[in-house]
């Protein structure tokens, strides 16, 4: 069975430090393979700063040949970390008080950060929780980043955390009160530890500010005051003792201690103020931004406490791979790296992740894919017996549709014939039913002519000055059909329904079968009505009651169903106009 590994990776503000971790025989890390690759810290460089992690990190894949997912350390420059006390509650309900927290204690909307937390402690009365936060852009790009040099992140952590499960790796017998002093270059890291309890604090001043003041004194740009700090701290330089430039290192660096141990004294200070806790007991020192050689004594001096270098490999062993790497080396810098790899030896230790939630579920379904496929592979095992046999009946299957095709072709020929002269027998049988119904309604024009004779003959002294035959449009035929066929259907319905009643009248004479209903023709008539006895004169109302008699009288007729839009104009004297619609008798077409 092969043994766990992991491969670990700490961002920090100056460099890039990989390392590959297993655990040996003993139950010890091991340290298998390790690089580091440093980059400008250049706090001008802000805007390229992702840039030149992918840099970072492409240039240890390519020379050192390390690649793969990886858990992160999250620096402290992106990283925020709060902690907050509450009362204590049931486990069921912590999530709901501690997203209640965070939405109090972290300085921006949740939903643009990436956030977690850390139980601390729990007595059953108070409930001690460390908040940590990114912003999400920062936390995107720096995975981005990674992704992109071939380091796709699984694990993200903050720094602080990463220093605390460190510690308490290499120094488990530690229970009192102690600080650890991680000075990166661009910001360091506090850790408090007492026993299970933790506090972690960020300050804004580490390596880059000796960096700037000598910068500053000397009004040289940052890169050089970068590497005349680095030489001259280091022991590499050839400059005389009395140069300007080794007065200014020496100055700053003094500064920078003077900064340090009042921030640490006000941090420890605050510190027992709020936890209760115990004075400290002794100070570990690491990080890049440590190695100024006067920092412990002046660290001691000021703060009263035994003040000592953090080993950061005390209980890591170191493969020949790594040790060849320089591991040794650049252990000052290895105190985070070694936290996030600490988990393969302590599956208890306190964790928050800081991974973006989109990952986080990528992560998720990366994991399960050996699982989907192996249930696809056994799935196309198990399928593999029915496929075969069913594509073998398919066969037979199609061979005999083959033949069975051969002997219904003639078939075919004859059954399309018929289909064709079913076709002609239909378009016939609407011919018949057409020329049917012409010469059913052929003599309705004259019998309505002579009504409508008869009716003014009646009224004497009227006749008609214009007659116009209005026809809808015609129906569509595809809707003419569906409604004909519904009527059909209705009507063998009824007749299935009742018995056939021998008394009952024929159709009339002229009538259409009932059908489709169609809107009815109207025929639209102008006339005049002559009044005889008052030639000279307005129209009497004798006269305009025989125009509205004539109009009664066509209520009565067979071919008028309605009389619409009747109009009556009096203005000329002896002589009523009068014009009206006719709504014609759908049973009687014209």
């Amino acid at each position: 069975m092969r043994s766990p590994r992991v491969l670990a990776v700490d961002i920090g503000a100056g460099h890039v430090a990989c390392g590959v971790f297993g655990v040996g025989a003993s139950g010890r890390l091991i340290l298998q393979q390790f690089a580091l690759e440093p980059h400008s810290s250049d706090p001008s460089h802000e805007a390229r700063w992702a840039v030149e992690i992918a840099q970072s990190l492409g240039a240890i894949a390519s020379r050192h040949r390390l690649s793969g997912a990886c858990a992160l350390a999250v620096p402290g420059h992106l990283a925020l970390t709060k902690f907050v006390k509450t009362p204590s509650v049931a486990k069921e309900k912590r999530s709901k008080i501690v997203a209640f927290e965070a939405a109090e204690n972290i300085p921006y909307p949740l939903e643009e950060v990436v956030w977690d937390h850390a139980v601390v402690a729990d007595d059953g009365f108070d409930l001690e929780v460390m908040l940590t936060a990114v912003k999400f852009d920062a936390m995107q790009a720096l995975c981005t980043a990674a992704d992109t040099a071939g380091f796709p992140v699984e694990r993200a952590m903050p720094t602080g955390l990463a220093l605390t499960n460190a510690f308490r790796y290499n120094y488990p017998s530690v229970r009192e009160s102690v600080i650890v002093v991680n000075v990166g270059a661009r910001t360091t890291n506090l850790l408090f530890l007492e026993g299970e309890r933790f506090y972690c604090r960020t300050l804004p001043i580490a390596g880059n500010t000796v960096t700037q003041a000598i910068a500053e004194e000397l009004r040289i740009d940052f890169p050089s005051a970068e590497t005349l700090k680095i030489q001259i701290l280091s022991g590499q330089s050839d400059l005389p003792a009395n140069s300007p430039s080794r007065a200014a290192v020496a100055r700053a660096a003094a500064a920078f201690g003077s900064k340090l141990q009042l921030e640490i004294t006000r941090s420890a200070v605050n510190h027992r103020r709020q936890t209760g806790g115990e004075a400290p007991v002794a100070v570990y020192l690491t990080g890049g931004g440590s190695l100024i050689a006067e920092l412990p004594a002046l660290l001691a001096e000021k703060l009263k406490l035994r003040v000592e270098r953090y080993e950061s490999l005390r209980n890591v062993d170191l493969a020949s791979d790594a040790r060849i790497a320089g591991a040794e080396g650049a252990a000052a810098v290895l105190a985070d790296l070694v936290g996030v790899a600490t988990r393969l030896v302590n599956k208890n230790e306190t964790d928050a992740s800081l991974l973006p939630p989109a990952l986080t579920a990528a992560l998720a379904m990366r994991k399960r894919q050996p699982v989907f496929i192996a249930a696809v592979a056994l799935l196309a095992v198990a399928l593999a017996p029915p496929i075969a046999y069913f594509h073998s009946r398919t066969v037979a299957t199609n061979e005999k549709i083959a033949r069975v095709d051969d002997q219904l072709m003639p078939l075919r020929s004859v059954q399309n014939r018929n289909e064709q002269n079913l076709a002609q027998i239909e378009e016939a049988k609407k011919q018949i039913k057409a020329l049917r119904g012409a010469y059913e309604t052929k003599a309705n024009w004259v019998n309505f002519f002579a009504d409508l004779q008869e009716r003014l003959v009646k009224i004497e002294d009227v006749w008609l000055d214009k007659l116009q035959v209005t026809r809808p449009p015609a129906p569509d035929p595809v809707e003419l059909a569906n409604a004909a066929a519904n009527a059909a259907a209705a009507a063998q319905s009824a007749a299935n329904a009742a018995p056939a009643d021998p008394n009952a009248p024929a159709a009339a004479a002229g009538e259409i079968p009932a059908g489709p209903v169609q809107p009815p023709v109207r025929m639209v008539l102008s006339g005049r009505l002559l009044d005889v006895s008052n030639p000279q004169s307005k129209v009497s109302p004798q006269s305009l009651q025989r125009v509205k008699d004539l109009l009664a009288s066509f209520a009565g007729s067979q071919f008028i169903a309605a009389v619409e839009n009747e109009r009556f104009d009096t203005g000329q004297n002896g002589l009523l106009k009068f014009d009206f619609t006719l709504v014609i008798n759908p049973k009687k077409s014209l």
